[in-house]
């Protein structure tokens, strides 16, 4: 297996790539806790992303970075190009895929206690 990695400045939080009028946008957000995620979002140059995904869960922040870069270098493989020196355009877009993340996670947390005067249940 072969890893490219993109080396860019450090730390590195958001990066925009370009393939012809194809713009990606790679952001690291943290979803909850100490819980950190890549994500990905593409579109046209005008409007609202039509594709978003999500790499991860990381267990902190440099694992996520990590990812992003490793991600970003196969871009870079595949023909895209690092703009820096555009903005990023769809960090609301970022931010509200990270809430919704954060909203599961939470929905999927179970709360557990052991009672132990409570019988175990017998087959």
């Amino acid at each position: 297996m072969k890893l490219h990695y993109f080396h860019g400045r450090s730390p590195l939080h958001s990066l925009v790539l370009w393939q012809g009028k194809r713009r990606l946008e790679l952001h690291i957000k943290k979803v909850s806790g100490g819980i950190w995620s890549v994500l990905v979002l593409a579109g046209g140059p005008d409007g609202q992303p039509d594709v978003t995904r999500c790499r991860g869960p990381y267990p902190d922040r440099e694992k996520a970075e990590a990812a992003l870069r490793q991600l970003a270098g196969n871009l870079l493989e595949q023909g895209y190009s690092p703009s820096r020196d555009e903005p990023v355009q769809w960090t609301v877009c970022a931010q509200r895929l990270a809430r919704d993340l954060r909203q599961q996670a939470e929905a999927n947390q179970g709360h557990y206690r052991f009672d132990p005067e409570q019988p175990e249940p017998t087959l």
